[in-house]
């Protein structure tokens, strides 16, 4: 499937790593700051969100955020490799990150060709770089959409009657809902024991666009800058559910599904 600026980012974005809407002045402003012409491809997604986490990731590599740029981390513009040069074998000039740990960042390559940068993984901690991609656009190209062993209940009108039919066919109880980890309530269910827990889980497609934690020092600013509601998985029904399981109980649910009369498919069948 291929990466579109509608389909990228991950659903509900979150608010802490979203920057202000981007502008020209603002793109101007960051070009100058770091000394180079950023790529259309990388401008056409953060217009769409000026930054945060995305759904897709690279094969065989640590990569969930694109940066945006402003005044938030993480931002494209704010950088500092004085501190990072006399650690590695290469140069780190010319080399600006969007995504990273401190100990490794993935970079615009600016290093061999000024205006199309190529895509480099740099690895300070290791002293090591090697090159992902020859421009951005051959970076989307390489990107690939994660997608989890779950499966689908499509026309679902109320959540409570799902979690209600596979208590009843699993003889288990649903906790209440918990929005805390990712912003979406996620319905669960313990099938193990306390030594060794085994789990169901339910969460609707349709949810808030954005989220931020009602602890987080700047929830009063950020709570109402994406509103209204939008599907994690934009190629399944807004209307369906996403069902899931530990390996060790997936064959127990799929036969409550079976006595409960419940229509399911694979989540890949899908996306």
């Amino acid at each position: 499937m291929s990466v579109t600026p509608e389909t990228i980012w991950q659903v509900p974005a979150y608010l802490p790593y979203l920057q202000p809407p981007l502008t020209d002045a603002v793109v101007a402003a960051a070009e100058a700051k770091i000394g180079y012409k950023l790529p259309a491809d990388y401008l056409n997604l953060l217009r769409r969100q000026n930054g945060g986490y995305i759904r897709y990731s690279l094969p065989d590599r640590v990569h969930e955020i694109i940066a945006g740029i402003g005044p938030r981390f993480p931002s494209l513009e704010n950088f500092d490799w004085s501190e990072c040069q006399e650690f590695v074998g290469f140069q780190l000039a010319g080399l600006v990150p969007f995504d990273g740990d401190g100990h490794w960042h993935l970079c615009l390559d600016y290093r061999h060709c000024t205006d199309a940068p190529a895509i480099t993984y740099a690895d300070i901690e290791c002293d090591y770089e090697t090159p992902i991609a020859t421009s951005f656009a051959d970076y989307l190209g390489r990107l690939q959409l994660e997608v989890p062993d779950d499966y689908v209940v499509e026309g679902v009108s109320e959540i409570h009657k799902i979690t209600a039919a596979l208590s009843a066919a699993l003889r288990v109880a649903f906790e209440p809902p918990d929005t805390y980890a990712h912003g979406y309530p996620i319905y669960r269910a313990q099938l193990g024991t306390k030594k060794n827990p085994e789990w169901v889980w339910l969460s609707p497609n349709r949810v808030l666009r954005g989220f931020v934690r009602t602890d987080d020092a700047q929830y009063n600013e950020l709570k109402d800058l994406m509103p209204g509601e939008a599907s994690r998985f934009p190629e399944v029904p807004a209307d369906a559910c996403i069902l899931g399981a530990t390996d060790a109980v997936r064959a127990k649910l799929l036969d409550a599904c079976v006595r409960s009369q419940m229509g399911i498919r694979p989540l890949r069948e899908y996306v």
